[in-house]
């Protein structure tokens, strides 16, 4: 009888059985993790997935616990953490040794050991034959981790679990977070320097949320007196993942994937943004990405060829702006030497470095580009489109100041965005006329954090290719049974390999014991 070429890598899976077909290592499981800075409810959204997850979906859920990690670590750095610190000594404790844990053994090492906690669960629960590990078995466990602070533990985390692992994004105004803070104990005087550091340090191995949260595959908006809203946004969110009936994209969910497919189209050296601008009635009016403005309206794009004259091309394929601020840096420190106000003695770098952390850094008008929102709403006029007034802007990031005073120009009702950006000062300079609160519309242009699906997992989530119906009737399904839409292998594809080419074996043994062995 003719054996697979592969058969000897094989023995060590094992005979072909039930826990070993292919169809049978695809798992429910789950591991989500939570980010969000610090005041937005990162703990309470956290215990909320458990119990949805638990009381409505009938999974088993572990809690993770960063804290309890570097609590469990710090000794191997030398250090001791009280457990009975409070307000801000605990943030900042914490924050602290999550630094050094992080520098010591790279900026993913709390995710890594995340996993080792989740590996240890596994051990003692999820395999089929518990003094030989080697066939995990699919179950309906989630493991919840709270929270996350750095890009690289998502990035570990993604490539360990793949489609088993989720990302939820929670957001809250600042100044929402600055009264929860200032209710927990901490003095309102405290709270920049401490909210600073939560966002981002500046360093590979420090705090880095705002990098972090735009990583998340869904979107929260945790800003409510109560919490129905934020429980109503979860249970939808599972609602879909689970695919328990028909879900479609919000008009918030589909007019900002427009705005991030627009973003896809920009060139510009520093960042890419894109907006979209939606009438009252719904109706797409105008969009825009940051580019450089061509003769005869419009942006350069790449259908221009040879007369394409972006930054990447063109007048030394340099970015402007930060061409301007270098040459600004220079010029003033010359001029502070020649009149004696600076001694020479004082090097330009460390001259240059003191300028460098004033505002001078923020400095934006010296990009040759259209700003996205800008564009978006020239688009409006250049179309000669009507709508604009009582309209909604979807923007990937905040608008810079500039942008904001024209918006509120413009007539533009509300304005939804993903990322953060810290230089803007709309909300300082035009208090008058923007807040951050959603109870002010009407009163002010609302600036409202997004919510929702991520952009990037819009067609994934929406248009997945599994079957409504059965005999013509619409396919409702239990979500205490219901399967995730991406259910990820167990295994990792060597394994997998071998799985399939055992149980190729097996059937083309019997195959040749039925028709008898002709080799």
């Amino acid at each position: 009888m003719a054996m697979s070429s592969a058969a000897p890598l094989l023995r060590e899976v094992g005979a072909a059985s039930d826990a070993l077909s292919l169809e049978n290592r695809r798992t429910p499981e789950l591991i989500i993790g939570v980010v969000g800075p610090i005041g937005s409810g990162v703990t309470y959204t956290a215990r909320a997935l458990s119990t949805i997850l638990e009381n409505d979906f009938g999974y088993t859920p572990f809690m993770c616990k960063a804290s309890a990690l570097i609590a469990e670590a710090c000794p191997l750095i030398g250090q001791t953490y009280n457990s009975e610190l409070k307000g801000r000594e605990r943030i900042e404790r914490l924050q602290t040794l999550g630094n050094e844990l992080r520098t010591k053994f790279g900026p993913k090492y709390l995710a890594e050991k995340a996993v080792e906690k989740i590996a240890t669960i596994r051990l003692d629960r999820g395999y089929k034959n518990k003094e030989d590990p080697t066939v995990p078995l699919p179950q309906r466990f989630v493991h919840i981790i709270d929270s996350l602070k750095n890009p690289a533990e998502v990035r570990l985390l993604r490539d360990v679990y793949g489609d088993m692992f989720w990302l939820v994004g929670v957001f809250a105004p600042k100044e929402i977070r600055e009264d929860r803070l200032v209710g927990s104990g901490i003095p309102r005087a405290e709270l920049p320097g401490l909210m600073e550091r939560d966002e981002d340090e500046g360093f590979d191995a420090g705090q880095k949320v705002r990098d972090t949260i735009y990583e998340a595959d869904f979107f929260v908006r945790n800003d409510a007196p109560n919490d129905e809203r934020l429980k109503r946004a979860l249970r939808r969110f599972f609602d879909i993942l689970f695919n328990l009936g028909v879900d479609t994209p919000t008009l918030d969910e589909a007019a900002m994937y427009t705005a991030v497919s627009s973003a896809a189209s920009s060139a510009c050296l520093s960042r890419q943004v894109g907006a979209a601008i939606y009438s009252s009635s719904g109706e797409l009016i105008g969009v825009g990405a940051n580019d450089v403005p061509k003769f005869d309206g419009g942006l350069y794009r790449a259908e221009d060829g040879e007369l394409d004259n972006r930054c990447f091309k063109w007048g030394g394929k340099i970015c402007h702006n930060d061409q301007r601020k270098e040459n600004l840096y220079q010029h003033i420190v010359r001029e502070l030497i020649d009149t004696k106000l600076l001694d020479k003695k004082v090097s330009y770098e460390k001259a240059r470095e003191a300028l460098a952390r004033t505002d001078i850094r923020n400095l934006i008008e010296y990009s040759r580009a259209v700003h996205a929102e800008m564009e978006a709403i020239i688009s409006v006029a250049r179309g000669n489109k009507a709508g604009i007034k009582g309209s909604t802007l979807y923007c990937t990031t905040f608008p810079c100041h500039s942008c904001a005073r024209h918006i509120v120009a413009a007539g533009i009702r509300r304005v939804i965005y993903i990322e953060p950006y810290p230089k803007s000062l709309a909300t300082e300079l035009h208090k008058d006329a923007i807040s951050v609160r959603e109870t002010d519309e009407g009163r002010c242009v609302v600036f409202l954090q997004y919510e929702g699906v991520a952009p990037k997992n819009i067609v994934r989530f929406f248009k997945h290719g599994r079957s409504r119906k059965s005999q013509g009737k619409l396919l409702i399904r239990s979500p205490k049974t219901a399967d995730p839409i991406c259910q990820p292998m167990l295994d990792g594809s060597a394994t997998l390999e071998k799985i399939v080419v055992n149980n190729l074996e097996a059937m083309e043994a019997a195959a040749s014991t039925k028709g008898g062995d002709k080799s």
